[in-house]
C-alpha cells in the first residue's frame, strides 16, 4: 500500500463509489474475494503487476480465463517502468545488479503486452509505453482528494514549530535535490530561525550540507496518514533533475503542498506544467534560484499567503478529483470497448502474443 495504490487505486475508486458508481471494487492481490465475482466486471486493472518465466503459464491460464469470461484486463501504471532509467533506478533505489534489473523491465513489458490496454499518469509516459504495446494507451492524470487530504490535516497537531522549509518523497539520486540541498545550507546560514523538514527518504546530499540540528527527519508514515507530517512545512520544495524516468513523473509533490497552504519552490522538470512561475509558484534551476526563491518567501509571509493561496486555487479548480473523476470511468471505457471489438471482429494486433506462446518462441529460439 505505497503511493502509486493511493494515487491510482485508492483515491479514484474511492471517489467514483461515492459518487454513486458501486461496480467499482478493489482488493489486494492475494485476496479472492474478488475472483470469485470477476465474471460480473467488464474489467479487470492490474496496478504495476508482472510475472517471472516461471509464472507465464499460470499468467497465461488466468487472462484466457478471464477473456472467456469476455473481461478485459488493463494495465495501470504511473511512473518509467519500462527504460534504462528504469533499470538504473531499481539498482539505485533496489540494490539489485544490472542482470536482474533487465530481467525485471523484461518482464514488465510481458505483463503490459498481455493486457488489453493501459492508463498511464502524463503523455510523456504514454509515448514510451506506445513502443512496448500496440493495445490503447489512455492518459488519467494524478487528482487529489482535498477533502480527505486536509481532513488528515485537521486531526492531527502540527509537531515541528514554524517557518519551515520541507522536501518530502521517495528514495532518490542525490542529483535530484543537489541545487535544492546547496541553497538550503545557504539559507541556513543566513536565517538562524529557520528549520528545515525531510519527510521520507533521508539524501545525504541534504545531511552533508545543513546542520543536523536545524534538521527535523520525519519517518516514512503510513498513507493513511502521511499528509500529517506535511502540515509541519512551510514552504515546500520541489527539486527533480532532469532525466527520462523524472520526466515520465506527475507533479503530485505540488499538489500536496497545495493542499497543506505552502508555497512552492520547483525544478523546471515537470513541475513547470503546473507551476506559473511568479504566481502560484517558483521554478528553480540552478543553487543560486533557489535561494533567491526561498530567501523571498522566508522574508515575506504575505508573498507566501499569496502564491501558496494562487496555488490551491488552481489545484481546486484542475486536479480535484472530485471534478475529475470521470476521466477514470472514460479511459476504462475506451479500452473495454476497443476489446470487445477486437474480440468480436477477431483482430490480432501485431505483437499481440500470449504467455504461453512466448515461452514456446523462446524455446524455438534455443
Amino acid at each position: 500500500m505505497d503511493g502509486p495504490a493511493l494515487w491510482r487505486v485508492l483515491l479514484p475508486f474511492t471517489a467514483l463509489q461515492r459518487q454513486g458508481f458501486l461496480g467499482i471494487e478493489w482488493d489486494m492481490w492475494d485476496n479472492n474475494a474478488l475472483a470469485n465475482i470477476v465474471h460480473k466486471f467488464d474489467a479487470v486493472i492490474l496496478p504495476r503487476k508482472f510475472w517471472k518465466p516461471k509464472d507465464y503459464a499460470n499468467a497465461d491460464r488466468w487472462f484466457k480465463a478471464l477473456h472467456r469470461a469476455g473481461v478485459a484486463v488493463i494495465y495501470e501504471m504511473d511512473d518509467d517502468m519500462v527504460s534504462e532509467d528504469f533499470v538504473r533506478r531499481i539498482m539505485y533505489k533496489e540494490g539489485y545488479g544490472l542482470q536482474y534489473a533487465r530481467r525485471r523491465t523484461k518482464w514488465i513489458r510481458h505483463s503490459i503486452q498481455a493486457c488489453d490496454g493501459v492508463t498511464v499518469s502524463s503523455q510523456r509516459l504514454a509515448t514510451m509505453v506506445r513502443t512496448v504495446t500496440d493495445k490503447p494507451v489512455r492518459v488519467v492524470e494524478n487528482y487529489i482528494d482535498l477533502e480527505w487530504f486536509q481532513n488528515i490535516q485537521r486531526m492531527n497537531e502540527r509537531w515541528v514549530p514554524p517557518l519551515t522549509i520541507g522536501w518530502a518523497g521517495g528514495a532518490r539520486p542525490d542529483s535530484d535535490v543537489d541545487n535544492m540541498a546547496v541553497a538550503w545550507a545557504r539559507i541556513a546560514e543566513r536565517y538562524p530561525d529557520v528549520h528545515f523538514v525531510v519527510q521520507g527518504h533521508h539524501s545525504p546530499a541534504i545531511y552533508d550540507r545543513v546542520p543536523g540540528d536545524r534538521i527535523s527527519a520525519l519517518k516514512w508514515m503510513p498513507i493513511s496518514s502521511y499528509p500529517a507530517g506535511m502540515s509541519n512545512i512551510d514552504i515546500g520544495c520541489c527539486p527533480l533533475a532532469d532525466s527520462k524516468f523524472n520526466r515520465a513523473k506527475t507533479y503530485i509533490k505540488a499538489m500536496e503542498y497545495a493542499a497543506s497552504g505552502a508555497p512552492v519552490v520547483a525544478s523546471p522538470t515537470v513541475y513547470d506544467k503546473i507551476i506559473d512561475h511568479g504566481e502560484n509558484g517558483f521554478i528553480a534551476t540552478t543553487a543560486d534560484e533557489w535561494e533567491e526563491y526561498l530567501s523571498a518567501l522566508v522574508e515575506s509571509e504575505d508573498l507566501r499567503k499569496r502564491i501558496s493561496g494562487a496555488l490551491f486555487e488552481k489545484v481546486e479548480q484542475q486536479h480535484n478529483i472530485e471534478r475529475e473523476s470521470w476521466r477514470w470511468l472514460e479511459a476504462w471505457t475506451e479500452i473495454v470497448a476497443d476489446y470487445r471489438y477486437r474480440e468480436h471482429h477477431k483482430i490480432l494486433l501485431p505483437h499481440e502474443v500470449s504467455y504461453g506462446n512466448q515461452i514456446q518462441q523462446t524455446a524455438a529460439n534455443r
